[in-house]
């Protein structure tokens, strides 16, 4: 019998392999008939001999054709374009089933791919040509991910690329099979750490948050059910940048606080928290390890801290099954483009749906992804905004200032509010704009007072400081950023609100900047190799529409007193090189240009406390800040004075 058409009873192929490296080397070695060389000479594979090959891994939904239907296959014989061959099976209507192909001439198949309404979604590479496959690669609607299987065992080792969303799913397996091993594939390991350029010590550090996950996986493993546990839908926050300084790492880091996944349970729900996720390269990774419940903000006076919320019970009520699982429909939609206001207000309706059949002690994670929905649909581009959406969302911010007043949930939905109406009255033409900033401090205010210690309090107080900046009361916006770097020191916002601080008092103070090349990231450079002469930083991201316009003064003010000791430095705040690059070059200009990735979330505009782009710092020629907060308008001036 033909090894590569059979398996022993009660076992897959993917077992088969988990169990022996050596039934692995057969499966792919006996492959050889359908690849290239020698072998294409004699008679190309059947349909049916092609389809008894299964993916290795689980969960690949590949198509494949009905039951007599085979004969209605073909397999066509397809060359490389320098080297390489192998074999192409369609179905009868012409779509591809399999691509099983010879990279390299060896009479070996390396790549295998598995496709889905004509559409490739799976992909087994074997790399280093030795008959077994270490690279597992999702496509197009299968999703992103990129495996590794170091050691050729069939199961994966480590994750190349893997997106938060598929990270919390495998997570999910992980936990239903009680697999430590496959939760580990998910774990920061120390090849990031390496890649991170941690000292030592910070990198024990970071070595203990991850063996303690390893621990709670252990612990939550055992909480769980091992049957009818599986993954329903993922709510992650804005992620956040932790500067490379503050970290000691070689760059800066992106991170989730947390994930929060809807977990169902044999026809119940729960909720399971992925504790820290941090970015490296292209891989999401697990840092704190993860706990069971929905996490919500504590209640300073409770010692109980958090509590699980928002619960589901399918056998009690079904009909729930189906609006989770239609919200899980919505978000993959939106999750294809950008999402219109219309489809925000759709989700918020689904989920209302669900909240309304959810216990009132229960609804909280619910209300809150409500509120997020609603202020979504409300603030259209270009006005765009579904009126009704604003409508909804003040109606549900009076029924729980009313009903549970003072609370985080409260407080968390007033302050989306507030941000709508705020966003809405500055699109709208003919507002007052110094009565809309006056309005919106008194809002704040009041929100401030009434939620001390909510997370939002920390964005409020900034942007309390920002309007105040606006108005041009810098005392006043120190005076709130103070506040957030005293009661929110262990809050992201701290460090702005620190840097922003640091800015607001630096005319007199040195001023320095050091970061690699716009165009050559390797190019190391330092304000200090510029003492002696006056020099503009300007601070952009290609996405706002001032830029071009400032380009153009910027260029006619550097190029006039260049002869005078004036240096142009321009610091490019986009998240990559390359949008700040295809900007440059379409209106060059001179001078010395630094790229800092991250956005207004990145390591200098973090230093520098920056709360919008453009700006502009003038420093002299003795390395000392003139205007930490230059204006265009009166640039040249300022420079003129310098430079006499």
């Amino acid at each position: 019998m033909n090894p590569r058409l059979s398996a022993p009873a009660g076992q897959s192929e993917t077992s088969i392999a988990r169990n022996s490296r050596t039934n692995l080397i057969r499966t792919w070695a006996i492959g050889a008939v359908l690849a290239g060389g020698a072998c294409l000479q004699a008679a190309p594979p059947t349909p049916i001999e092609i389809l008894q090959f299964k993916p290795k891994q689980e969960g690949i939904s590949a198509s494949n054709p009905k039951v007599g239907e085979e004969v209605g296959c073909k397999v066509e014989l397809i060359k490389g374009q320098d080297k390489g061959s192998g074999w192409l099976l369609r179905d009868g209507s012409g779509q591809p089933l399999r691509r099983f192909f010879d990279t390299n001439d060896d009479n070996k198949t390396d790549v295998r791919s598995f496709y889905q309404d004509g559409v490739e979604i799976y992909r087994e590479i074997d790399s280093n040509f030795d008959g077994v496959a270490d690279q597992y690669r999702w496509f197009n609607t299968a999703g992103s991910r990129w495996g590794i299987d170091a050691n050729g065992d069939g199961a994966i080792d480590t994750w190349q690329v893997i997106s938060p969303e598929e990270l919390s799913q495998e997570l999910v397996r992980s936990l239903a099979a009680r697999d430590q091993a496959k939760f580990s594939a998910l774990l920061l390991n120390a090849n990031d750490l390496k890649q991170m350029g941690l000292t030592p010590e910070k990198a024990a550090l970071w070595g203990e948050k991850v063996t303690g996950a390893s621990v709670r996986f252990s612990q939550v493993s055992g909480k769980l059910p091992a049957t009818n546990l599986a993954w329903l839908h993922l709510e992650l926050g804005v992620p956040q940048c932790l500067p490379a300084d503050q970290i000691g790492s070689r760059y800066d880091l992106i991170r989730h606080r947390r994930g929060t996944v809807l977990l169902e349970l044999g026809g119940k729900t729960d909720w399971l928290q992925t504790g820290e996720l941090v970015q490296v390269g292209s891989a999401w990774r697990v840092v704190e390890g993860p706990s069971v419940g929905a996490l919500t903000e504590e209640d300073p006076t409770s010692t109980a801290g958090t509590r699980p919320f928002g619960k589901l019970d399918f056998d009690k009520d079904p009909d729930l099954r189906k609006l989770v699982e239609e919200l899980g429909t919505l978000d993959r939609q939106m999750a294809q483009g950008n999402p219109t206001p219309k489809q925000h207000l759709g989700r918020a309706e689904q989920l209302t749906k669900i909240a309304s059949k959810v216990k009132a002690e229960d609804r909280d994670p619910w209300l809150r992804q409500i509120a997020d929905s609603l202020s979504s649909a409300a603030q259209g581009p270009n006005n765009t905004g579904e009126a009704s959406a604003m409508a909804r969302l003040v109606e549900l911010s009076n029924e729980l200032i009313k009903a549970n007043p003072g609370t985080p949930l409260t407080g968390y939905v007033v302050f989306r509010q507030l941000q709508a109406e705020y966003s809405l009255r500055l699109m709208k033409p003919g507002e007052d704009f110094s009565k809309v900033q006056q309005d919106w401090i008194g809002k704040l205010n009041q929100f401030v007072a009434a939620y001390p210690t909510a997370d939002d309090t920390a964005d409020a107080l900034i942007q309390l400081g920002m309007v105040s900046e606006f108005m041009a009361k810098p005392n006043d916006a120190k005076t709130w950023y103070q506040q957030v770097s005293k009661n929110f020191a262990s809050k992201p916002q701290a460090q702005k609100a620190a840097g922003a601080i640091r800015r607001l008092s630096s005319d007199g103070q040195p001023y320095s900047l050091g970061g690699g090349g716009l165009e050559n990231p390797g190019m190391s450079f330092d304000l200090s190799q510029l003492r002696g002469k006056a020099v503009i930083v300007y601070y952009w991201a290609s996405w706002n529409n001032q830029t071009v316009g400032d380009f153009a003064k910027l260029k006619l003010i550097a190029e006039s007193y260049k002869s005078k000791g004036v240096e142009l430095v321009t610091v490019n705040c986009d998240q990559t090189a390359a949008e700040g690059l295809a900007l440059m070059k379409r209106t060059p200009i001179p001078g010395i240009h630094l790229h800092q990735p991250g956005g207004l979330e990145g390591k200098l505009c973090v230093e520098w406390g920056l709360m919008v782009l453009p700006h502009v710092v003038l420093v002299d020629k003795d390395g000392k800040v003139v205007s930490g907060n230059a204006q265009l308008s009166t640039l040249e001036d300022d420079v003129n004075k310098l430079s006499r």
